[in-house]
Order: structure tokens, then sequence, then C-alpha cells
């Protein structure tokens, strides 16, 4: 088309996108005002009228929003993905309104009245993001987040999270529609993506076998990373990647080299699946002859299978989720489950990097070959790990033997005292009632939490070798020597971004207490510990979770994802650009330290 041409046509363009979206806002503002009478009066006798009027209305509201035009920088095609989710979230959201409606009749309507306001408030959310679907803005939003990595790991595990909330919060998913509202929904989902365990509800009580399924993927999907999961998916089927594409994608899996990205990435997949699998079939022997199995089979699967492959996958990723009433409680003196989720806790907890070079040493091994020295990553992983694992037993086993771990016997309490001490870094498992524990060993839980698992792990926390890093520093600086770590010296640029992350955690943290502290009421050292627990997405809780007012679960919720994403990822997604080296060099001049 010559270019006077297209020119002439960019002012009609205009006009008639500007008549839609006047309609489209009109449209929108009328669902408003009869969806905020259902929120002053959601369960009022007149409630199916405006609920109605809100339904006929989506019609043409559907009709605006799919045929509003692009703008000069971008074409319908474009921005017809971005509609179509804003179409179905609303549909989706506005059917789990009517279902809460329809439940309630007959019964006590102050127990569905949470629940109806809550979802009321996502349709309204939902709907007012209509007009803004086709905006030139999400063009330049989407390319954004493309060319930078930090921004591309944070989107993905938001949308992972938010379509999660969306499947959570079908009536499909929940046995009771009432029992939870549209904001426990997105704290379960966001709990699940980032691998915390943190849980407002019993999941086999409140979730159907559809609703636990969702979770046990989610789960999976935040263990793996949904660009990695994406990526290999796309290599599975013959798919050319972009170089921008993995370029965002190495900074991710932590590689220097785009020629091994494919191979670190199918080795990311084939060690989870693999790793998983077995942990299935070695819980499969012991849950096959337990009555918790009995009656929770998933999708007509048998009830010890479906409970053993959900516990594997939710220990490896580390997220503490489980389907029996009680968690793991009921198995604290049978060692085969004790010993197989342990095992899926430290590998999974371990990091890949490290998984890889042990893999590696032992195919040496196998083939009578020399295997290669560990890697200072592995070493450093590997030895700050079983330090830990050692200290934290021994720390469980002093405080709780008169206490928590009181009724159980000698060697009971001390395989509770090493798996406790295994869980309580990142896992969220546990096997007595966390509520029972006194404050110093509260406390020593939160430093473990805080820790963490290792990097390029599916673990939370400032991970271990940033302690390690720490610890290196703070030697150094005492003896005026060089850090070092073994027989390595450490560069620079290692300990500033260990200092920077700590620093950055610790503001984190810091503030969400404090935000607890004015939205709840709970005994403060309990509010502490599920920050720390959010934050290092250990899962681990006193009982206070389900408790949580909406501001403090939201609160809770946005603590799990900065906590999974990490805090200088975060802090990279937010900047304006990436900040560029120093030209010049100030002069120095000395502060007082200490």
């Amino acid at each position: 088309m010559p270019a006077g041409a297209r020119t002439s046509l960019i002012p009609a363009l205009d006009r008639r996108r500007a008549r839609t979206e006047r309609a489209l806002w009109t449209v929108c503002g009328a669902q408003s005002a009869l969806l905020a009478l259902d929120f002053a009066w959601p369960l009022h006798f007149a409630a199916v009228a405006w609920l109605g009027a809100v339904a006929l209305l989506f019609l043409p509201w559907s009709y605006l929003v799919l045929r509003l035009p692009g703008s000069e920088h971008e074409s319908f095609r474009q921005t017809l993905g971005v509609r179509l989710a804003v179409v179905g979230l609303a549909v989706g959201f506005f059917a789990a309104r009517g279902w809460v409606y329809l439940a309630s009749r007959g019964l006590e309507p102050e127990y569905f009245a949470g629940s109806a306001r809550s979802y009321s408030v996502a349709v309204m959310a939902v709907l007012l993001l209509g007009p803004l679907s086709s905006g030139s803005w999400i063009a330049r939003l989407a390319r954004q987040v493309a060319d930078h990595p930090s921004r591309s790991l944070a989107a993905s595990f938001a949308g992972a999270g938010l379509f999660g909330t969306f499947l959570l919060s079908l009536p499909l998913s929940m046995r009771h529609v009432s029992e939870l509202s549209f904001f426990d929904n997105l704290f379960m989902a966001f709990s699940a993506v980032c691998i915390t365990g943190l849980s407002v509800s019993t999941l086999s009580e409140t979730y159907t076998e559809f609703g636990q399924l969702v979770l046990c993927v989610l789960v999976q999907i935040g263990g793996i990373g949904i660009m990695v999961l994406s990526s290999a998916i796309a290599m599975l089927i013959g798919q050319r990647m972009r170089v921008r594409s993995r370029v965002a994608l190495a900074h991710v899996v932590d590689t220097h080299s785009l020629a091994g990205l494919r191979r670190t990435v199918s080795s990311i997949v084939i060690y989870t699946l693999l790793i998983e699998l077995v942990g299935a079939l070695l819980l499969y022997r012991s849950f096959r002859s337990s009555e918790l199995a009995e009656g929770a089979g998933a999708l007509g699967m048998d009830g010890a299978l479906w409970a053993s492959i959900f516990h594997a996958v939710s220990a490896f990723c580390n997220a503490g989720f489980s389907i029996f009433p009680r968690g793991l409680e009921p198995f604290v003196a049978d060692p085969a489950v004790l010993g197989t989720v342990s095992a899926l806790i430290l590998l999974g907890g371990i990091g890949f990097p490290v998984i890889d070079e042990l893999l590696g040493r032992l195919v040496a091994r196998m083939r009578r070959r020399r295997p290669d020295r560990l890697s200072l990553h592995a070493r450093v992983c590997l030895v700050t790990s079983g330090s830990l694992l050692v200290i934290l037993s021994f720390v469980y086993l002093v405080l709780e033997w008169r206490g928590a771990f009181a009724e159980l016997s000698p060697l009971s309490r001390l395989s509770a005292a090493v798996f406790q001490s295994i869980s309580a870094r990142t896992a969220g498992f546990h096997l007595v009632d966390l509520g029972g524990y006194q404050a110093a060993t509260l406390l020593v839980t939160c430093a473990a939490m805080f820790v963490g698992a290792s990097p390029g792990s599916c673990g939370g926390g400032i991970k271990t070798t940033t302690v390690a890093a720490l610890y290196a520093g703070l030697r150094a600086e005492l003896t005026a020597r060089d850090p070092r770590l073994f027989d390595r010296a450490l560069p620079e640029a290692i300990l500033r971004r260990s200092i920077g992350v700590v620093f950055m955690s610790i503001s984190i943290v810091s503030l969400a207490i404090l935000g607890l502290f004015l939205v709840e009421d709970h005994p403060p050292l309990e509010l502490v510990f599920e920050a720390f627990s959010a934050f290092s997405t250990a899962g681990l809780s006193t009982g206070i979770t389900p408790e949580l007012s909406v501001p403090g679960k939201v609160l809770v919720t946005a603590l799990m994802f900065v906590g999974r994403i990490g805090p200088l990822t975060l802090a990279l997604a937010v900047a304006s650009k990436a900040s560029s080296p120093a030209v010049l060099k100030l002069p120095e001049e000395r502060v007082l330290i200490g």
C-alpha cells in the first residue's frame, strides 16, 4: 500500500478506535456499577437481577473487546491472544461467582459472603482490563519483558500464578466453592508455583481431584521453571529458539555458553522427571498399605499411586504440600517414607549443576576413568549443606528432646530431628506440630529457612553459597588475607553480590514483618516465622496461615513471589535499564566503621 494511502487511513482508524473505546467504557461502567451492588449485598434476593444484567452485558463487552482496533504501532493479530485471555478470565470468574450464588440457596448466606465479594472484585478487575487489552502499551510492555531476562523470569512466574488462580477458582476445582475466596485461590496458586507450600486449608478436604492436579502441575512448573519447561517443549517438537530467547534462558539457568544450552535444559528436565519417578515408586510401596491413601486418587487414578506422585513432586520441588490431612506426621516412625522424602528434598535442594557433576563422576568411575575434580561451587554446596544438616539436627534434638519430640521414641526423635533439619531450610514438611516448638527452636528455624537451599535448585532462601562467601569475607577481614574458600580465591564481585543479596533480603523481610504487624493480630514471633517462611519459600507455619486477613494473605503472597524469583532478580526486573560502567573514578575518602 502506498505511504500516502496508509497515512490517510490512520485518522479513520483512530476515529473508529475512539468510538469503540467509548462504547466499551460505557459497558464497563454499567457492569462495574452492578458488581458494586453485588459487592455491597452479595447474597441479596435481588442479586439474581444484577448478576443477570452483568451476564447480558458480557456479549457486547466481549464483542467490543475482540473488535477494538489496534494502534498505529501494532496489528489486531498481535493482541488477539491477550484479548482472548481477558475474555476467558472474565467468563471463568463470573461463572465461579454465579456458582457461589447457586450454592448459597437454602443455606446460611453469611457463610458464602466472603467468596461472593472476592469473585465480584475479580470480575470487576478483569472487565476493566478489557479496554486496555489492545493498547499500544501492551506491545511495548511485551517487548520490554522479552528483551530483559529478569523481567521474563518474573513475568513467567506471575503469569503461571494468575493462570493457576483462574483454574483453582473454577467450581470444578473445589469441593465446596464457599470455603475459598478468590484471594485464597490466589494465595494457593502462588504458593504452589513459588514452591512454598503455605496453605490456607487442608488440600484433600478443600480441593477436588482436579484441583489437586492443578496444584501438582503448578508445583512442577515452579520447580523446573516455566521458561525452562517451555524451552524444553520447543526443543522437543523441533522448534528453533530465537537468539534473544536463548540469551534470556541462559541467564535463567546460569550458563555462560549458548552452545551448551540445549544440553543444560534437557538435563534439568530429565533429572527432574527421573528422580521424581524413582521417588514415586519407592513411596508407592509404603502408601499402598496406608489407609490415608484410600480414596485419594485423582481422576480415577489409584489412591496410593496418586499420593506417591503428588508427594514425590512436592518433595523434589521442595514445595512441602501434602494431600494427607496431617501431612507426614503419621509416618514419623516409617523409615522408608522419611528416607525417600529426605533424599528427594536433598536432591531438589542441592542444585542441578551439582547433580550433573556428581552423575559425571559416577559415570567416570563406572567406566573406570579418573573422575574430574569437583568444582568449587559443588564443593561449597555439599560441605555447607552437610554442615547445616549436622548442626541443625543436633540443635533440634537438644531443644525439643523434652518438648515437641517428647512423645516419640528415642529413635523416632533422632529421625524427626534429622528430617526436620533437612526440611526446615526449604521444603516445609513437618513431623510434629510446629505450634508446639519453643521460641528458641522457632528462631533457629527462621535462620535455617533464611539460608535456604543451593543455587540452581528448587529451593529458596539466600542460598548456601552466599553464606559461605560471607564467611570467607569475614574470615579474610579478621585475618587480613584475601577471601578464599578451600584452595581458591573468591572474586570481589562475588562478595559484593553476596552482600547485596543479604542486605536486600533482610530489608524485604523486615518491611514484610512490619506490614504483618500492622494488619494482623497474631503473636509477633508467629508473624516473624510466617514472613521468613514465605520469603524463603519454605512453607512451614505455626498454624496461623488460614487465619490471616485478606491484606495479610496478599502481603504473604507478594513475599513468596519475591522470594522465588530472588531479590536481586526483582531489582533488575524493575530497573529501567542496566547501569553502565563508571566513566570517571571519584576521589576516595574514609569513613569510620564500627
